[in-house]
């Protein structure tokens, strides 16, 4: 834990700590203010912008960046050429390393079957990576293999003009074949590692659109609930946890999902481990203006609830 005495009136906690820990960047500091890692006059502080003043003690739970090592791991490759690379995450597959994981991450297979990828990106423990995918979801993941793909992707997803697709399962009948939920996703207030629509912490535009593939009744007979939704899903923006927060907003949650679903509960008797979420398509224009598109299958372990559910004959 590092420890400061504010000297200064009226500085910005992110600024602060910048010109007090020169050996972390600002950029570091505003992810680990976000993470709840760092506490003023003892209590915990989640927003950048706090203003800290005169004699304010400041305490920094700071721990080195892992330093990525290459490592051997069977990426499965949906599409590559020379600048990008789509690959096909698994499920309980971290992108990229964060304090206290110690498992094998994707930047680390990406690392060993790549070798100059850590040229590549702003972060050398995220080489290539310009978006991510929660660990317990599945699916399309691009990657930049060369520093003007990186930055064009970027700038893609910043302008919004990659095209997204998701298939969840929700708890509960969604009224509504076709939608569109444009709510601001932003911190939570409280809980550091969720998002939330409910008095957020500098709130975002965020906007998801869904279509209803099919109604499944839940056979298994849970008291909870009597039918689940079936949804494709398209984001129209890219925030954390948006599609997770979005629908458990509407009281919808996401089976299986142990953050934003009921605790006690999350699965709803279906025998899933992680949340019913996979991210099936992508598109993506390069900067020659042609367009790529990648799809992955729905893996065994969701193709087995939908098959439990009575709903195989669904063209996934």
């Amino acid at each position: 834990m590092k420890k400061f005495e504010v000297l200064e009136n009226k500085l910005r906690l992110d600024r602060f700590l910048a010109e007090s820990f020169k050996e972390v960047s600002r950029s570091r500091i505003q992810k680990d203010i976000e993470a709840g890692l760092v506490f003023v006059n003892k209590n915990k502080v989640l927003e950048a912008k706090f203003v800290v003043r005169t004699g304010d003690s400041v305490e920094y739970d700071y721990t080195e960046e892992k330093k990525i090592e290459a490592k051997e791991l069977d990426i499965q490759v949906l599409f590559e050429n020379k600048d990008i690379l789509i690959v096909d995450k698994p499920a309980g597959l971290v992108v990229h390393p964060a304090p206290g994981y110690k498992g094998v991450t994707l930047a680390e297979g990406l690392l060993h079957k790549y070798k100059d990828i850590h040229l590549i990106g702003e972060d050398e423990v995220r080489p290539g990576i310009v978006h991510r995918l929660d660990k317990d979801t599945s699916g399309v993941l691009l990657v930049a293999k060369s520093q003007k793909m990186f930055e064009h992707l970027k700038n893609s997803f910043q302008e919004h003009t990659i095209k997204k697709q998701y298939l969840a399962l929700l708890a509960g009948h969604v009224p509504s074949k076709h939608g569109f939920i444009n709510t601001p996703i932003g911190r939570h207030p409280t809980d550091f590692r969720k998002m939330t629509v409910n008095i957020p912490k500098e709130p975002k535009e965020a906007v998801t659109e869904y279509t209803v593939l099919e109604y499944l009744p839940n056979i298994k007979g849970h008291k909870s609930i009597d039918e689940f939704t079936l949804v494709r899903v398209n984001l129209h923006t890219g925030r954390t946890h948006q599609i997770r927060v979005h629908f458990s907003s509407l009281g919808f949650p996401i089976v299986g999902d142990s953050l934003y679903g009921p605790k006690n509960n999350p699965s709803f008797g279906l025998e899933l481990q992680r949340q019913f979420l996979h991210a099936s398509n992508i598109e993506v224009q390069l900067p020659d203006k042609t367009w790529i598109e990648a799809h992955s299958s729905l893996p065994d372990d969701l193709k087995k609830i939908l098959m439990d559910l009575k709903a195989n004959n669904i063209n996934l």
